[in-house]
């Protein structure tokens, strides 16, 4: 669906295919953290760290660079993959007119894909100095960023049901860990550094949907996000490049790539992230930046669920047996406060969602 056939739609249907746009956006982002943390245990990424202990980094860097290798991995694998998925909608043709068109265009991809570099890469250092299930949850902060800068940039306009639904959805995912906080029950070598991983995770994701409701008022969904990860993936691997000058091994882990197992990984990743932002861009014409985002902010309840069904709730938790019960309850409340911010968005008037931008 272009943007042509999106504005022609009446305000019901844009309102209903924007929130199921929403929503399986968080069930196809909280898939995504399973094969994500999963990886951690393939030496494709796992060796990434003794590598680089080995070649002098403090335990602190080589983590980062741990991450950085894999938020890379990720950013490559969504881009091939979204290759296919336009070359089979016969949209090649119109990849390469929208590249060209730089100022008007291309330059906002650009800025989506370095936002979505610093939030990919902040969720895998949240998830490996804290725990999987926090860094789901610590980008929760992310629709709050997207809600006020759309206001004051994009000029959209979002009701007070649209402000108090981000504010419930917030409310549900800090509830979502607060029995770990409580429980004292997260260990972590460097805790700060996982916190600022959350931090960009939510900063990242916030200004990415800004920039890119920007440039989708002006191109397709389907392109734009290949060309935010075409964006990424540049980006990581001209700093893997630079890494690797330096005389760092952060290449050497490569050749696992072709192990069937891992393969299967990164191809879980790639698929399941990258429809994640097929549907995440899509929602944005259709509801708003702000409804999009926060609907989308329902991957936190997903991606708990999705840990515990296959990691276990214990590894996903990250409870004890003096601390399951506080940990498990709040999650459990966290997710209730999650569906009903969503009822908000969902029953919210039609007329209202479509009033996207104020009169100039």
């Amino acid at each position: 669906m272009d943007i042509n056939e999106i504005r022609a739609l009446d305000h019901e249907k844009k309102k209903r295919i924007g929130i199921l746009m929403g929503i399986l956006c968080a069930l196809y982002w909280g898939v995504w953290y399973v094969p994500g943390y999963a990886i951690y245990v393939s030496p494709l990424v796992a060796d990434v760290y003794p590598n680089m202990v080995n070649a002098g980094m403090s335990d602190d860097v080589a983590g980062i660079l741990q991450a950085v290798f894999l938020t890379a991995v990720n950013a490559v694998a969504c881009a091939l993959l979204l290759f296919i998925w336009n070359a089979g909608l016969g949209k090649t043709r119109e990849l390469k007119r929208t590249l060209v068109q730089v100022k008007s265009v291309t330059k906002y991809y650009i800025l989506a894909g370095i936002c979505g570099a610093c939030a990919v890469s902040g969720t895998y250092i949240a998830a490996l100095f804290l725990s999987p299930g926090f860094a789901a949850i610590a980008g929760l902060l992310y629709p709050i960023i997207g809600t006020i800068m759309s206001v004051l940039y994009l000029k959209q306009k979002v009701t007070k049901r649209a402000y108090l639904a981000v504010v419930v959805l917030l409310a549900g995912g800090i509830t979502l860990y607060s029995g770990s906080i409580l429980a004292g029950g997260t260990e972590s070598a460097n805790p700060l550094l996982g916190c600022i991983g959350g931090l960009m995770a939510a900063v990242g994701w916030g200004f990415e949907g800004v920039v890119a409701g920007k440039a989708l008022d002006l191109t397709e969904p389907d392109i734009g996000l290949h060309l935010r990860f075409i964006f990424e993936g540049i980006f990581w691997v001209i700093v893997l490049l630079i890494v690797a000058c330096t005389g760092l091994p952060i290449f050497a882990t490569m050749g696992w790539l072709f192990d069937p197992t891992t393969f299967l990984m990164v191809l879980l990743i790639g698929f399941s992230f990258a429809w994640c932002y097929v549907t995440w861009y899509k929602s944005f014409p259709m509801i708003g930046v702000a409804r999009g985002q926060a609907i989308g902010s329902l991957y936190a309840a997903c991606g708990v669920i999705f840990l515990s069904i296959f990691l276990g709730p214990e590894a996903a938790l990250g409870y004890t047996e003096d601390t399951m019960m506080l940990i498990v309850g709040s999650t459990i409340a966290g997710l209730l406060i999650c569906l009903v911010g969503s009822f908000l968005l969902a029953t919210e008037n039609a007329e209202d969602v479509a009033s996207l931008r104020e009169a100039s």
